[in-house]
């Protein structure tokens, strides 16, 4: 139970370099490693259902509030898409919008259906239409 969420965190070379001992431990412990690293070394964690709870676990509560504290805003970002989207924002911080992955938040909706079970009742290829009433032809 509980909420999930698909999480993202993009961190510039320089911010990731210099991350507290108990940050670096806070993302090793969630992502266990980047998702990806860029040429320049700027560094992505990303992890899908996840139970981000930025403001009641300690761990996240540090990394957030060392990022917003020490580091400038365009240096590093976090998107937390949950069901909430797009009515909540409350995980995300950051302004480096144009980062290497061109990370946005975004959502669809979509419809689906037990492929298997639809189709037990095929309809005829051709319709079949009524006969009409030779009188009244």
């Amino acid at each position: 139970m509980g909420i999930r969420s698909d999480v993202a965190v993009a961190l510039k070379k320089e911010v990731f370099d210099n991350l507290s001992a108990k940050s670096r431990k806070t993302l090793d412990e969630w992502f266990v490693q980047p998702a990806s690293v860029s040429q320049d070394g700027h560094v992505l964690f990303y992890e899908e259902h996840i139970k981000w709870y930025n403001t009641s676990d300690n761990g996240l509560i540090n990394l957030y509030s060392e990022l917003v504290s020490v580091f400038d805003d365009e240096d590093y970002l976090i998107v937390e898409a949950c069901h909430d989207y797009p009515e909540s924002t409350e995980g995300n911080v950051g302004g480096w919008y144009e980062n290497p992955w061109d990370i946005i938040k975004n959502y669809t909706v979509s419809l689906e259906w037990d492929e298997e079970q639809a189709f037990l009742h095929v309809p005829p290829a051709t319709p079949v239409l009524p006969t009409p009433n030779e009188k009244g032809a």
